[in-house]
Order: C-alpha cells, then structure tokens, then sequence
C-alpha cells in the first residue's frame, strides 16, 4: 500500500504538472469528439483520488472537491489571461464532473464500509 506522505507527493506534483499543462500553448489535432472534455475529466478525477489518498482523512471530502473545482475554474481564468489559450466554461465542466465522479464513488464505498 502507498503511504499517504507519497500519495501527498503524488498529489503535489500532479497539481504542479496540471497547472503547467494548463498554461502552456496547445497544438496538435483531437483523435476523437470531446478528447479534450474527456481529458480534463480524467485529469480532475486523479486530482480529486489523490487528493482524497492523501488528505481525506482529515479534509471532507466535499471541501476537497470544492477546493479542486475551484482550482479548475482559476485555471481556466488564467488561460483566458493569456494570449495563445482560452477559458471554456464547458472544460470547467468536464473538470467539476471528474471530480465528482470520483466524489461519488469514494463517497459510496465510505457509506458501505
């Protein structure tokens, strides 16, 4: 089993890798409709896992969740501010469903232990 002081190393990185991500130019063609919603759920949704791995023992989960959804919606801010990307309200969506996917889930298996 992963220690939580790894799962909280993971976490940051992964956080640190994200927001890199999130600000640099983009180029390149989708494979497929929605990849780029697809994308950014997936992306929330680890965020969310490791964040809950590494704090939701003492975090609520749904203040972790508002953390993250927030920090989805300031990254589409910041790249509304640059000159070569745009905030999109729908990938603040697919953000805040990946997040909640995961809610949901750690949320019943919680409820059934």
């Amino acid at each position: 089993m992963i220690a939580r002081n790894h799962f909280q190393i993971i976490f940051w990185l992964s956080l640190l890798g994200t927001i890199g991500l999130s600000l640099m130019p983009v180029s390149g063609q989708q494979i497929f409709e929605l990849q780029d919603k697809f994308g950014h759920a997936t992306v929330y949704a680890i965020l969310y896992f490791l964040s809950v791995q590494a704090y939701g023992h003492r975090v609520p989960l749904w203040l972790l969740a508002a953390i993250l959804v927030t920090f989805g919606l300031s990254m589409e801010l910041a790249q509304s501010m640059t000159s070569y990307r745009y905030g999109d309200p729908w990938d603040s969506l697919a953000n805040s469903l990946g997040v909640l996917a995961i809610w949901l889930v750690v949320s019943l298996r919680r409820k059934w232990q």
